[in-house]
């Protein structure tokens, strides 16, 4: 806080007109040193209010959020009863193709879609099964087996508010069940991720891209500057 500093009273000196016109300017002087002194005191106390304030507000919220979640859990795990009541929509669609030649072989195609959606959100699931049956080779068959998949909607189970699209490839664990993040991206509201058996290596949030290993082929250009790979397996700054 600036400190205000008030002079003494004037000594008064001359006629009675002009100690009074004296006395009057040491009052007038005083009277906006008050005014500007109550007027900093006021900015002040309404800066720290409004700090106080929003620390509050921040710190209220932040409990609030704390509270709820920390009632949801105690609340499930100790609930004597629990229902849960759920509607699920299955569609399948198939295409099957196959080629036969007396010389060559026999190649086969199925194309297999199954659509599930629930309140939770829409998985898409994609299986292309190919099998080739060769007449003269040491290896009878042949078989090509892609599987991949594209969801939307609740991409976290314990946080309903994290919505979007994920999209990756399935994969059989050695025990036989299904791996969906084994390579997959997700795409929200505020960030694009990708992912490597079940770790983030990379991800576009906020203006930035994220990555732990990465490979540039030719150059790399940061504003007016680029990263140039030089004959030789040298590398060169320059502008252009």
């Amino acid at each position: 806080m600036a400190e205000t500093f008030f002079d003494h009273p004037p000594i008064l000196n001359g006629t009675t007109e002009q100690k009074l016109g004296q006395l009057l300017r040491h009052l007038d002087d005083m009277s906006n040193k008050l005014n500007e002194a109550l007027m900093n005191v006021s900015i002040e106390q309404m800066t720290a209010e409004a700090q106080t304030a929003v620390r509050g507000a921040e710190q209220a919220a932040q409990k609030s959020a704390e509270d709820y979640k920390g009632l949801k859990e105690l609340i499930i795990k100790n609930a004597e009863v629990a229902r849960l009541a759920s509607e699920e929509i299955r569609i399948a669609l198939n295409q099957q193709y196959s080629a036969i030649s007396e010389q060559f072989g026999e190649f086969s195609q199925t194309i297999s879609t199954q659509v599930a959606m629930t309140a939770e959100g829409i998985m898409q699931e994609y299986n292309v099964d190919e099998r080739l049956q060769a007449v003269e080779t040491d290896t009878a068959e042949f078989i090509n087996n892609i599987s991949s998949y594209i969801f939307s909607g609740i991409l976290d189970p314990n946080d309903p508010s994290v919505v979007g699209i994920a999209i990756g490839y399935n994969v059989t664990n050695e025990d036989g069940t299904l791996n969906q993040q084994n390579k997959m991206a997700t795409f929200t509201s505020d960030a694009l991720t990708f992912y490597v058996n079940g770790s983030r290596a990379a991800y576009f949030s906020n203006n930035m891209f994220h990555i732990d290993n990465g490979e540039v082929t030719n150059y790399m250009r940061m504003g007016s500057y680029r990263w140039q790979v030089l004959s030789g397996g040298a590398m060169g700054l320059m502008k252009g």
